[in-house]
C-alpha cells in the first residue's frame, strides 16, 4: 500500500468503516489554534515494568465465557506491577475515590472485548472509584454497540458512549489544539470530563502505522485522524499522545491480548487471528506498546511473514516517543514480566 494513502481511503479499503459515518475533516466552530506548552516533563524510570498475564483458558470458547478469569487475571498483574500485597491496594496506586476515569476502548474493525473492560470496571471499584465516575468511550456509539458494548448515556451508573453520541462533529472542543505536527479539536471527553485515563487497545497489526496499540488509540481522541497516517503515522502518535488532555492523564494501558491479530490489520481478518490469551499491563505507555509490538512481530516471524520493517511500516512512532521522553521503547530497558 502506498504511503500516502489516507486512512478513510486504507479504512474503505479493508472494509471496517460503518456505513453512512463520514469522518469529519473540520472542527465546529474556531479554528483559533491553542498553542501548548512545550516544556518537556521529567523522564519516567529507566526500567519499567511491562507484565505479560496469560492463560490458556482464555483462547477456547468465547470471551465474554472467561469473566472471572479475566478479573483474576487482570488483579494478578496489577499486583505484580506495583507490588502490592493486594489486588486492592494495586488499584489504589493509580487511582483514587473522587476522580473521574476514562476507559479509551479500541471499536473499530478488531475491538476491545468488553468482558476485558469490565475486569478493569471491576478493579476501579476495588479502589473506591464509583461506577458513576467511570466512562467507557470511543469516537462513535454506533462503533461502540457493534463491538459488543452496551451503551449508557444516563448518569446513573458506568457510562458508555461515544465522542460524536448526538451527531457527527458534536463531541469536540471547538479550538484547533496544536502540538509538534497535528492541529485537531480533541474529543470534550477527553477535554474536560475525565481527569485519568486507561488506554484499552487490542494487541493486533496496523497496514500503514505497522501496529494499532495503546498510543495510537489515542488517534480516536481527535477529529481528524485521517490526516495523520502519512510516513507509518510517524511523529504525529507522538504528538497526540504528548499532548496535554492525555499525557499527565494517562495512568494505565491494560492491551487486549485475548485474540490478536499479527497482519492485516486494523480490520478482521480470521486468517490472521491469533489466541494469545492474555493482557500487557503497564503505565509506561510508550513500553507497553514496545513490548507488544515485539511479541506480534515474534509471531510474524514464526508464522513466515515479512517483518514490519521489511514490509517498509515499521512502528517508527514507538521509538519516536521514547526519543522525547514520553517512556521507555528500548526493549533491553524494560523489565518483562509474566503471570
Amino acid at each position: 500500500m502506498p504511503r500516502n494513502t489516507t486512512r478513510r481511503q486504507f479504512l474503505v479499503q479493508a472494509g471496517v468503516v460503518t456505513a453512512g459515518i463520514a469522518l469529519p475533516l473540520a472542527c465546529d466552530g474556531s479554528s483559533t489554534a491553542s498553542k501548548i506548552d512545550e516544556k518537556p516533563r521529567a523522564s519516567v524510570p529507566s526500567e519499567p515494568r511491562v507484565v505479560i498475564a496469560r492463560d490458556e483458558t482464555l483462547t477456547r470458547g468465547k470471551v465474554a465465557e472467561h469473566r472471572d478469569l479475566l478479573r483474576k487475571l487482570l488483579d494478578a498483574a496489577m499486583q505484580r506491577l506495583t507490588n502490592a500485597t493486594n489486588a486492592a491496594a494495586a488499584w489504589r496506586r493509580f487511582f483514587k475515590p473522587g476522580e473521574r476515569v476514562g476507559i479509551k476502548v479500541n471499536a473499530l474493525g478488531f475491538s476491545t472485548q468488553p468482558a476485558v473492560v469490565e475486569a478493569i470496571v471491576a478493579g476501579l471499584r476495588q479502589a473506591g472509584v464509583p461506577a458513576g465516575k467511570i466512562i467507557i468511550w470511543d469516537r462513535f456509539d454506533v462503533e461502540l454497540a457493534g463491538a459488543g458494548f452496551k451503551l449508557n448515556k444516563s448518569s446513573s451508573g458506568v457510562q458508555c458512549r461515544g465522542t460524536d453520541a448526538e451527531r457527527i462533529g458534536s463531541g469536540y472542543e471547538n479550538e484547533v489544539e496544536s502540538r509538534g505536527q497535528i492541529g485537531s479539536c480533541f474529543s470534550s471527553i477527553v477535554a474536560k470530563q475525565v481527569d485519568v485515563l486507561i488506554s484499552v487497545p487490542v494487541l493486533k497489526d496496523h497496514n500503514l502505522a505497522g501496529v494499532s496499540l495503546g498510543m495510537k488509540n489515542f488517534y480516536g481522541a481527535i477529529h481528524n485522524p485521517n490526516k495523520y497516517h502519512d510516513n507509518n503515522c510517524d511523529p504525529f502518535v507522538a504528538d497526540v499522545v504528548s499532548h496535554r488532555y492525555i499525557r499527565p492523564k494517562w495512568r494505565l494501558t491494560v492491551c487486549d491480548g485475548t485474540r490478536a491479530q499479527y497482519n492485516a490489520g486494523p480490520g478482521v481478518h480470521p486468517g490472521f487471528i491469533w489466541p494469545f490469551g492474555g493482557l500487557i499491563v503497564s503505565n509506561d505507555f510508550v513500553a507497553a506498546d514496545a513490548v507488544a509490538a515485539d511479541l506480534l512481530e515474534k509471531q510474524r516471524k514464526a508464522k513466515g511473514l515479512k517483518s514490519l520493517a521489511e514490509e517498509q511500516r515499521a512502528p517508527q512512532h514507538i521509538n519516536t516517543a521514547g526519543k522525547r521522553g514520553l517512556g521507555v521503547a528500548d526493549l533491553n530497558k524494560i523489565e518483562r514480566i509474566e503471570v
